[in-house]
């Protein structure tokens, strides 16, 4: 058997990493991995517009107000006009919102611990420091892209 391209790696980790994360999600509380995104996302961001929080996750608009409400309806959410345009709608965290995404950011953050204590020690900080660049990249990516979608290349 060949050994798998950088990009069949990257592909197969990027896959096998978002299975197990949904697996442990649907551990906690019953929460989808579409709630957890939009939970995680509001916690670390803080509140955004329902555009803003569309734009963050690449979800379909009409999949992100129905996951949305669900959350508004558990009372996770909170939903507000925005101050200076009022056709905006805010997004922010409740308190048991708060406490959901903490709980998510901990179950999720031990499972990443799980798996690079997998890692042999030695390797492990040749590990992160590799992800710390591979993370630079993928921003770096999703820059360039973002700047070809909304026009800006033609403009450089």
């Amino acid at each position: 058997m060949d050994t798998p391209t950088a990009g069949v790696l990257l592909r197969e980790v990027a896959r096998l990493h978002a299975h197990s994360q949904r697996e442990q999600v649907a551990c906690c509380n019953g929460t989808t991995s579409t709630q957890c995104l939009i939970l995680t996302e509001v916690g670390r961001n803080g509140p955004m517009t329902l555009a803003d929080l569309g734009r963050r996750t690449s979800l379909d608009k009409g999949w992100l107000s129905r996951a949305v409400e669900t959350l508004v309806q558990e009372g996770l959410l909170t939903k507000a006009l925005g101050d200076a345009d009022r056709r905006t709608i805010r997004i922010a965290l409740s308190p048991a919102g708060q406490m959901r995404s903490q709980q998510l950011n901990e179950t999720l953050n031990a499972h990443a611990e799980r798996v690079m204590a997998r890692i042999p020690p030695a390797e492990r900080e040749q590990v992160a420091h590799t992800l710390a660049q591979l993370y630079q990249a993928l921003q770096a990516e999703a820059a360039a892209t973002a700047g070809i979608l909304s026009g800006e290349e033609e403009h450089r």
